[in-house]
């Protein structure tokens, strides 16, 4: 069977860790690449890592860039109209709404998909919701507007599929996030917390919230906090007793090594949060905030602990590292709800399967 060809912009560095949308667009890409011709277009300059990712990668893929930091708009568009000459996609999909305005670069009659993400009026909503500042105050009726110029729209967590499938319907596809970890042990001696994040806006008002408002009721509490990603290396020195920074950690199952309990502080945001699902495949009792569990909030309480005030996510905190059947139960549940949904077989079925022609 012939494989489809596929031309995919994304402006995400892919190839270094320490983000989600970085984790999203790897996983995204290599995926592709077992089944389809692919060219990825990076809308930057890209650097040696970007090349050896491509070498160490077990699918051939071609990787382009676009030679400079932060090209014009016109050099943008002038260089996928040549990739699209080039390599005649059967399939051009854009990463993100941000990069919309590529599609006038697009010929005619090639099938156009774009990855969300998330949604951009969500985000915004939430940000409004906590009074943080809003970058794009995008309504969701203009975003559907926008949606309903592409063939598939890709929905990373449930609640979004649901509200725009019901808008555009089956051209709408839910794909979640794969993830397949080895599962981190119970120690029933041991109390560490673990947190990764990078250095987005939203994580560094989740950590920021966690310091000043959460740490001060778990601090005299006998337990230790991990952190990792970019985000750990630009906290204040000197970081608190018990705390430790481990910067970037390029492995993901080495992520939460050493971990006994995962929190995500995160207060605002949208789609699917990585690092929820990896702590969740990881086997790790998590606790976490209603925008930490957006999209899986039907499992509180089975795998993992809700908790949006100060007190109770101290408390919630405090419980699983006291209670060792608690978290047995809870990782437990935690790892046989990702190894039921968190597959790539379960999270990329769909979308491929569009793109083979089969549905």
């Amino acid at each position: 069977m012939t494989r489809p060809r596929v031309l995919f912009v994304t402006r995400s560095r892919y190839w270094r860790a320490g983000n989600g949308e970085a984790t999203r667009t790897r996983t995204l890409v290599e995926a592709l690449a077992g089944v389809c011709e692919l060219t990825v277009f990076f809308l930057e300059a890209a650097d040696s890592d970007a090349s050896a990712a491509v070498a160490a990668s077990p699918h051939r893929y071609r990787l382009a860039h676009g030679g400079r930091e932060k090209p014009a708009r016109e050099a943008l568009l002038a260089a996928v109209r040549q990739l699209c000459g080039q390599t005649r996609p059967d399939v051009v999909l854009l990463s993100r709404l941000q990069l919309d305005f590529l599609r006038e670069a697009v010929p005619a009659g090639t099938r156009l998909v774009i990855d969300t993400h998330d949604l951009v009026s969500d985000n915004a909503a939430s940000r409004r919701q906590l009074g943080v500042a809003v970058d794009e105050p995008l309504d969701f009726e203009r975003e559907i507007a926008f949606l309903r110029r592409y063939d598939r729209v890709l929905l990373i967590q449930p609640d979004d599929h649901a509200r725009v499938a019901a808008v555009l319907g089956e051209r709408a596809l839910c794909v979640p996030h794969p993830v397949e970890l080895p599962a981190q042990p119970v120690r029933p001696a041991s109390r560490v917390l673990g947190c990764a994040a990078s250095h987005s806006p939203a994580n560094r008002h989740g950590v920021q919230w966690f310091f000043g408002e959460v740490w001060p009721q778990l601090a005299t509490h006998r337990v230790d906090l991990q952190l990792a990603g970019p985000l750990s290396a630009l906290l204040p020195q000197p970081l608190p007793a018990g705390v430790r920074a481990c910067g970037v950690v390029p492995a993901s199952d080495a992520l939460w090594a050493g971990v006994d309990v995962a929190i995500n502080p995160v207060r605002w945001g949208s789609g699917l949060k990585i690092k929820t699902v990896e702590a969740l495949a990881s086997g790790l009792p998590l606790v976490t905030t209603r925008e930490g569990a957006r999209g899986i909030e039907h499992l509180a309480g089975e795998a993992f602990l809700l908790a949006d005030d100060p007190a109770a996510f101290a408390g919630a905190c405090l419980r699983l590292l006291d209670d060792v059947d608690a978290r047995r139960a809870m990782s437990a549940a935690a790892r046989r709800w990702a190894g039921a949904n968190l597959s790539p077989a379960v999270c990329f079925g769909p979308f491929f399967s569009w793109l083979s022609g089969n549905s």
